[in-house]
């Protein structure tokens, strides 16, 4: 499977960057996904997550690496919008520091968003 690494911290530390890469590669390295790409943003600055939306819409990616689920999207609608990506691309989700999330809770997730949006 071709896997993207997508990490990001809030402040930058390149010990916080490569602690969360470490543990994506490892975890690409014990599922046999090849790394076929790495992206990174530091604080609100997002163009490593433009990145991976760009890999996202031209179906290159299978599977994205990141260390949890927050580091996708700051609310439960920015979440749901790389979910939204993800569904259309085909592409799965690995944290590498939570357990999985389930399907259905993904699909509560963007049920969320919806709701939320509406009272913006």
């Amino acid at each position: 499977m071709r896997a993207f690494i997508y990490t990001r911290n809030a402040s930058p530390s390149s010990e916080e960057r490569d602690r969360q890469y470490e543990q994506c590669k490892t975890a690409a390295e014990e599922h046999h996904y090849e790394v076929i790409g790495t992206a990174h943003d530091n604080g609100h600055e997002r163009s490593g997550l433009a990145t991976l939306i760009e890999q996202l819409r031209a179906h290159d990616i299978d599977i994205i690496l990141t260390t949890d689920h927050a580091i996708l999207g700051p609310t439960i609608s920015a979440l749901a919008v790389m979910v939204n990506e993800m569904h259309r691309a085909g592409a799965q989700l690995l944290t590498c520091a939570e357990p999985p999330m389930p399907p259905t809770m993904l699909d509560m997730l963007l049920a969320l968003a919806r709701w939320e949006g509406q009272f913006e």
